[in-house]
């Protein structure tokens, strides 16, 4: 029997891999609009978790909706966006790119957070801001951008800064309501209210476009949702937010990896060095849990 320390580090590390595959599966769908991919990504992932609670004898008290209901449809509004603007990263740039710019969120919690939070600006956070910064242009080569490089690209690049930018939304929104709500709650509404604006694209492919893609989005519901969901709530029970914040870095180191052996895509020396930067200007500013949970 594993002590419960290590358990949870090896729960929220496994987690943060399982999440890593995320731009695998969306990269390997194919024929499918992005809203649709969201929408049966989340409906299987929903289903699980209901299983689960199920199976398990787990009570649903903990989902009831009590104060500062906005704030709860706000943060599935933020996820929608996140989802969305990653997801198209990932079709028009590289799985390596599009995670490496989604990682960019505790930038955006260090220039926000004085303003929403009342957060001192520490020199902790802002050496790991010029970190950040740094590595977001290496990894998106403005100059490129504005000379030869493809317009979709171009659309990809911004949608994956966007990401950024709504993931620490997502943040600074889930510090808001931790009073109120557990992270489990919040996973939940989030996944909820996601799948109703997505709904939309339920009925946006055709069935046979659907059951050529079915194996693939039951996956992506089960693997990189489902699972990883309940092993990162399992594990904070026991890990340090600061020390979950820092393990969550193995989703992007992961999902390059898993980009570079399964899809074969290229990691040029600038995305590469640029990813370190942004990597350890999170890890810097984990110091002040700025990376938070996944939802």
């Amino acid at each position: 029997m594993l002590p419960s320390p290590l358990k949870g580090h090896i729960e929220v590390a496994s987690a943060a891999i399982l999440f890593g595959t995320i731009g695998i599966f969306v990269s390997l769908i194919n024929r499918m609009p992005v809203g649709s991919i969201i929408f049966y990504r989340l409906l299987f992932g929903i289903t699980a978790i209901a299983i689960f609670f199920a199976c398990c004898g787990k009570g649903y008290g903990e989902l009831r909706l009590k104060e500062n209901k906005q704030y709860v449809i706000l943060l599935g509004i933020l996820q929608a966006g996140t989802m969305l603007s990653y997801f198209i990263s990932v079709k028009h740039t590289t799985v390596a790119i599009a995670v490496l710019l989604l990682y960019t969120a505790p930038i955006y919690v260090t220039l926000l957070s004085p303003l929403l939070l009342k957060e001192p600006v520490t020199r902790r956070s802002l050496s790991a801001l010029i970190l950040s910064l740094s590595g977001v242009i290496l990894v998106i080569q403005p100059g490129a951008v504005f000379q030869d490089m493809d317009s979709m690209y171009a659309i990809g690049l911004l949608c994956g800064l966007i990401s950024g930018l709504l993931y620490a939304c997502m943040i600074l929104t889930s510090r808001y309501l931790k009073g109120c709500y557990t992270g489990t709650a919040q996973a939940a509404w989030a996944i909820i209210i996601t799948m109703i604006i997505f709904l939309p694209y339920s009925t946006a492919v055709s069935s046979g476009v659907l059951l050529d893609n079915l194996h693939l989005l039951i996956l992506l519901g089960l693997l990189p949702t489902a699972a990883s969901l309940t092993l990162y709530f399992s594990g904070l029970m026991y890990v340090r937010a600061q020390n979950a914040s820092i393990i969550a870095l193995l989703e992007p180191a992961s999902a390059v990896v898993f980009a570079a052996i399964i899809l074969s895509q290229p990691i040029t020396s600038s995305v590469l060095v640029g990813g370190g930067l942004i990597l350890v200007g999170a890890l810097v500013v984990s110091g002040v849990g700025a990376v938070g949970a996944r939802a």
